[in-house]
């Protein structure tokens, strides 16, 4: 079984509901940790005060996840068995900036048995620029 979500009752143009999210240096510092990737720019404030970023930032992996979580949501195990994520990163993530995370049907498709819903997702800051956007692709029922 796949997405509990009916592929006949999706509708391309459709909104999937957004998650919203803040960043704190205390979630990167624990991102950081449970990855094992102790990259300066992350957790050092110093350090990263000399970078051209004139501060912390979070990792991508970090915030795309957030993707992941809503495609996850509403989609299920037809997003963890076979789900395609494919994005560009455009800006980094700071500490204290919310995160809004958005998909949108774009279109759906039959191949064989599969049954596969098209979004296209998008992470914006709180200055609506955006942070991530591409596309996704979920199987249903």
């Amino acid at each position: 079984m796949y997405s509990n979500k009916d592929f006949e009752q999706l509708r391309i143009g459709e909104n999937l509901t957004p998650l919203v999210k803040k960043m704190t240096q205390d979630k990167i510092n624990k991102y950081v940790s449970a990855a094992e990737d102790y990259n300066p720019l992350h957790v050092d404030v110093e350090f990263a005060k000399t970078t051209p970023f004139k501060g912390t930032i979070a990792p991508g992996f970090q915030y795309m996840a957030y993707i992941s979580e809503l495609m996850a949501r509403e989609f299920g195990e037809g997003w963890y068995v076979g789900g395609i994520l494919d994005v560009r990163l455009f800006r980094p993530v700071r500490p204290e900036d919310w995160l809004f995370t958005r998909a949108k049907i774009v279109d759906k498709k039959q191949e064989n048995e599969e049954k596969i819903v098209i979004c296209e997702v998008r992470i914006t800051n709180q200055n609506n620029e955006d942070v991530i956007a591409g596309t996704a692709e979920a199987r249903c029922t």
